[in-house]
């Protein structure tokens, strides 16, 4: 699900006002004991935090994010096999007992945030309330970073004309409708895209 923005390459999730973001920061402040378990020792591990923001990263396409979460995730004793599969969806090397909650992350961040009841109530049933609470709560404070990212991004390459901000498949469709190819198209992205272009 990409949006697309007319008159531009980019086709990320992005904040088009302050209001969403505003709801956004609403949804967080309501749901406040969840957010604060993720930090905390009784919340869920930081490897299993770290796939689920992994996953919905991948889903939003987020360099930024992509880029600072890698290195936590690492810090979890993630793999960079398994951070390379969960940027693309590929649970292959994620443990067992997390792919469900890594399923419905990818189908939370799909729908923007609206999953279907019948997905959180198999959540719920699986973990339990308080841990599917942690995960939704996982998923929501990433999305706000993702599209925070992205939004930042789709400023960047409406100022620079579409030679900064854009990830590499987006460059590609910038190319493609006539933009302009030079090296100052790699600087500030060629890093932080790697594994987002589908």
């Amino acid at each position: 699900m990409k949006s697309n923005h007319p008159g531009t390459a980019f086709r990320r999730r992005i904040y088009r006002s302050p209001l969403p973001f505003v709801r956004d920061l609403y949804c967080v402040m309501s749901s406040l004991r969840p957010v604060l378990a993720l930090s905390s020792k009784s919340g869920i591990p930081a490897a299993f935090r770290e796939r689920i923001m992994m996953v919905v990263t991948g889903v939003n396409r987020c360099r930024h994010c992509a880029y600072g979460h890698e290195y936590l995730a690492s810090l979890a004793g993630i793999s960079k096999h398994e951070i390379s599969g969960l940027l693309a969806q590929d649970l292959t090397n994620s443990p067992a007992g997390e792919i469900p909650a890594l399923l419905f992350s990818i189908h939370w961040a799909e729908t923007d945030g609206r999953p279907s009841a019948e997905a959180q109530a198999d959540l719920a049933a699986r973990y339990g309330v308080a841990v599917a609470r942690q995960i939704e709560a996982a998923a929501l404070m990433i999305q706000i970073g993702n599209r925070i990212g992205n939004t930042f991004d789709f400023l960047l390459s409406r100022i620079s004309m579409g030679r900064f901000g854009l990830l590499a498949s987006e460059r590609e469709t910038h190319m493609l409708a006539g933009g302009k190819d030079d090296a100052s198209w790699m600087r500030g992205t060629r890093l932080a895209d790697r594994g987002h272009d589908r």
